[in-house]
């Protein structure tokens, strides 16, 4: 498995109890449901769905613009488990974490920080403009 950033150092991990771990699975799971959502949120059939996309999106940027790029589920994941806050942003690593999870893909980390970047940004333009009504489904 490939170098997975601050959450692969497992002895610079605090000792947390089985439901702090519990409540980080949590997370790491809302985290998933959140980027899949945007991911493909746009292709849904619904207002709601591209409602979602925009909302989630939003949210997102402005709380990377406040966190200086810090995700706050990822720091709620990482304080759960006990794991240090990372030096740079972009060994944060959550969509490597995903790439190697489903694809088996190893992405480097500034590829990781781009692709985030860029699908999100363009998913959250095509549900605008759909709901905008300027690209009909």
């Amino acid at each position: 498995m490939a170098e997975t950033g601050i959450f692969a150092e497992k002895e610079s991990h605090e000792e947390r109890s089985w439901l702090s771990h519990r409540l980080a699975d949590v997370v790491y799971l809302t985290h998933t449901i959140v980027t899949i959502w945007v991911a493909i949120g746009w292709l849904g059939t619904e207002d709601w769905m591209l409602w979602g996309v925009v909302i989630l999106y939003a949210s997102t940027e402005i709380l990377w613009l406040i966190r200086s790029d810090f995700c706050i589920l990822t720091d709620l994941e990482r304080r759960f488990r006990g794991v240090p806050r990372p030096d740079s942003v972009l060994e944060q690593n959550f969509i490597r974490r995903l790439f190697n999870l489903f694809l088996r893909i190893d992405i480097t980390p500034e590829r990781s920080y781009i692709l985030t970047r860029t699908w999100g940004r363009l998913s959250f333009v095509i549900a605008s403009m759909r709901l905008a009504g300027f690209i009909p489904f």
